[in-house]
């Protein structure tokens, strides 16, 4: 996607516009790949819990996806369009037809999952996030949204000329317990529009794991 240099200019002054412009990229964006790298941690109400999942995806419209996690999450998900495997562990695993359409349609707007109208938002300042391709240099954006719990607030790091959020900053803490949460997600690899080889989204199952039931 071209975008003129005033456009860009104009999204960075505006933190809301450069908001929007990521929501309706992200929208749009029906197939994708990455590889991000997720630190989170749970603090408060007797718990210290750290945790990294690196995390593969590949996302071809519509409905074929292939997610697998490493680290702290071995996570794997696979559609073919058709129907879906999960597997949790590793040990075991259910197949689905039932779940394709809720689990399977997964724009890029899913993964950012970025909320409309936020309470309060602002520019900070420049960043850079390493890629496998090199720097890429990012707006660092403060926004916070209220919840009937607490507040959430996210410092996004966004390439304002690709519209993409390279890392996300969510903090929350729930005002009733005191239990805060710290995810921080660093984008590694992207690209929008890939080319996949139609074995990425065969169905294979995971060697030695038992089939189970799906959830109802």
């Amino acid at each position: 996607m071209l975008i003129s240099a005033p456009i860009i200019a104009q999204s960075v002054d505006d933190p809301a516009e450069l908001l929007r412009r990521v929501r309706s990229v992200a929208a749009n964006t029906k197939s994708w790949r990455a590889e991000v790298v997720e630190k989170s941690t749970l603090s408060g109400g007797g718990m210290d819990l750290q945790g990294e999942v690196r995390t593969k995806i590949a996302v071809q419209a519509p409905l074929k996806v292939n997610r697998q996690n490493s680290g702290s999450d071995r996570t794997l998900i696979i559609c073919d369009g058709v129907e879906m495997l999960y597997s949790g562990d590793g040990h075991s695993y259910y197949r689905s037809e039932a779940r394709v359409e809720y689990q399977c349609d997964y724009p890029l707007s899913k993964f950012f999952q970025l909320d409309e109208r936020p309470a309060s938002v602002a520019v900070l300042g420049r960043d850079h996030v390493r890629l496998t391709d090199g720097d890429r240099e990012c707006v660092l954006v403060h926004a916070e949204w209220k919840r009937d719990s607490g507040n959430v607030v996210r410092i996004m790091c966004i390439d304002p000329k690709a519209a993409l959020i390279l890392r996300d900053v969510i903090a929350t803490e729930d005002e009733q317990t005191g239990i805060k949460a710290v995810t921080e997600t660093t984008v590694v690899d992207f690209e929008r529009d890939p080319t996949f080889p139609s074995s990425t989204f065969w169905i294979s199952l995971p060697q030695g794991a038992l089939e189970s039931k799906p959830p109802i």
